[in-house]
């Protein structure tokens, strides 16, 4: 007998049916509610994560570093490969083989295992194949040259050449940056190790230079930038060993009498007339920004290329005048590539002052051997004013300090200093009259003055003017005293009462230039010199001590009594009211 099964919290056994019904109703709907609360809170389903949501799961996993046994196995196909070289080697010494053949197979062998490079599938074993082809092709090349003499040197240097490309192309197809050093050091050292040895400059620096060169064209904008370094300290080295032994005075020493003085010129500026130009190329149609490697690179290839060439030029007895021409025409050249960086961006504004002060050293070393002294400092002199305006125009510090330059040597140059001091303090008199290019610096020099004086600068460059201002106007104005020294003191003081009226008449000038400039800073403030009142005060009360003492008779020094304390009242009072 069955009995029947009630639902939990069902109507009970002896309920009737229509109860039972009921309850079932109700139970059932309690169990429908509480499946809808259940699935109102439970936690959605995360979606399926796609490739691009994870994208670590398809990144390729980190190449595994080679093992000890791959390298010991590399290392000793290495050693089984200059083994070979070496029975190439063995053949030659015991006569089976001629020398010009036996160096043929084993440049073959080398260039063959540099291929075999090129094809290898691992990155490994193609740097192990190419340190392989390495080591044979240097050392076989060097010993070829120097210890068995089976190569010249116009010979060697070719295929130098030759194969240090040959381990370039490959090292740049398979991107093995090791080898590409090992290359290229090996070239240099090679080269110079030949050249020192076989006295044959010309043809391992011509190496140099192309290995310089085609490394600077190389890398520029790629990889491997370093390689710019050592190729580039390896031709100023070879240059300036051939500049020195070129223009050794009376001629080359013993064992470099081949020499040529006409072809060390042309290596020399080859030097730097490669490199400079270049660097124009790259910074002005590539608009690149000028670096270090730039300018370090650009002050050893003037000083090596030009330098050398200028030394050989006058050690031969051929004048540097084509060199100053050319050194004028490159520097002007340089100041109009200068011209397009003036208002450029901050990035590239370096390349002005690469360009510009670049030109300065062209135009002076040019123009002081084209040019006698007194007139080269006359146009320096116009430079300077020339770039002083382009201060004051572009607001570019740098092209201040180059007005700076050309002044100072527009000053030295012509002899206004000398001169001027000469006024002040000649023991024995002012000295002749100025010459006419003296004349002609002193007026440049007085409108440089005049010109930055009467433009109001800019906030940047305001102090770096104001220097330069006090500086060249505190010459000019010396100098300009200097004239008026020369008017009223003897040329040459002949007796004790010509010294005492010379050293009374400069206390005389010195003491009313001071007044002069504190007058001017009350009445025209636009000549700000008021900063040169008290230097110039401390200079007329130093000169009176140690001249005017010394030399003076009671005239003469009540005259410079008057002077200076008259001065000394009537300079602070000028500068202590201004309008």
């Amino acid at each position: 007998m069955s009995t029947p099964l009630s639902q939990p919290g069902g109507p009970p056994p002896g309920a009737g049916l229509e109860e039972r019904v009921t309850s079932l109703e109700t139970t059932l709907a309690a169990m429908i509610e509480r499946v809808a609360v259940l699935e109102a809170g439970a936690p959605q389903a995360l979606p399926k994560a796609t490739p691009t949501e994870s994208p670590a799961l398809f990144v390729d996993p980190p190449p595994a570093l080679p093992s000890g046994v791959q390298i010991m196995g590399l290392i000793g196909k290495v050693c089984l490969i200059l083994g070979g070289g070496y029975f190439i080697r063995t053949l030659a010494e015991a006569g089976r083989l001629p020398n010009a053949l036996s160096v043929a197979l084993g440049l073959a062998y080398a260039v063959t295992w540099a291929l075999i490079a090129l094809r290898d599938k691992q990155t490994m074993v193609a740097t192990f194949d190419a340190l392989a082809s390495i080591l044979i092709a240097y050392p076989l090349l060097v010993e070829s040259t120097v210890r068995f003499k089976w190569l010249a040197p116009e010979a060697a240097a070719p295929l130098l050449l030759a194969v240090a490309v040959m381990h370039t192309v490959v090292a740049w197809r398979r991107d093995l940056q090791p080898m590409v050093w090992m290359a290229t050091l090996g070239a240099l050292g090679s080269a110079l190790v030949m050249m020192a040895a076989t006295h044959a400059l010309e043809p391992f620096l011509a190496v140099l230079l192309v290995l310089g060169l085609a490394s600077l064209w190389l890398t520029y904008d790629r990889r491997w930038q370093g390689l710019r370094w050592p190729t580039a300290l390896a031709a100023n080295l070879g240059a300036l060993v051939l500049a020195y032994l070129a223009g050794w005075t009376g001629g080359p020493p013993e064992g470099y009498l081949h020499l040529s003085a006409t072809r060390a010129m042309g290596f020399t500026l080859a030097l730097a007339v490669g490199y400079l130009g270049s660097f124009a190329w790259r910074l002005r149609k590539q608009r690149r920004v000028v670096g270090a490697f730039e300018r370090t690179q650009t002050c050893l290839a003037l000083v090596v290329g030009f330098g050398g060439a200028l030394r050989i030029a006058l050690t031969s007895g051929s004048g540097g005048g084509l060199l100053g021409v050319g050194a004028i025409l490159a520097g002007a050249a340089c100041y109009a590539a200068a011209i397009p960086f003036a208002r450029d961006e901050e990035a590239t504004r370096a390349n002005f002052n690469y360009f510009s002060l670049l030109a300065t050293f062209l135009l002076l070393q040019g123009g002081a051997m084209v040019a006698p002294l007194p007139w080269f400092a006359v146009l320096a002199g116009v430079l300077g004013l020339g770039t002083l305006v382009g201060t004051v125009r572009t607001q570019r510090p740098s092209l201040l300090l180059q007005s700076a330059v050309y002044v100072a040597v527009a000053c030295g140059g012509s002899g206004l200093l000398r001169w001027t001091f000469q006024a002040f303090l000649g023991p024995a008199g002012t000295g002749p009259a100025p010459a006419l290019a003296t004349g002609c610096a002193l007026a440049l020099l007085a409108g440089a003055v005049g010109y930055a004086l009467t433009r109001p600068p800019a906030t940047e460059t305001r102090p770096k003017l104001q220097a330069f201002n006090l500086v060249a106007g505190g010459l000019a104005v010396l100098s300009l005293g200097a004239l008026a020294v020369g008017v009223i003191g003897p040329a040459q003081a002949s007796g004790p009462a010509d010294l005492a009226r010379l050293a009374v008449g400069r206390t005389a000038v010195l003491t009313t230039l001071t007044i002069g400039l504190a007058w001017s800073a009350r009445r025209i403030p636009t000549l700000d010199l008021r900063w040169l009142v008290y230097p110039f005060l401390a200079l007329a009360t130093i000169k009176f001590l140690f001249e005017d003492m010394a030399v003076g008779h009671p005239l003469t020094l009540f005259l410079a009594f008057m002077f200076l304390g008259t001065t000394f009242i009537l300079a602070p009072r000028l500068l202590k009211v201004t309008p």
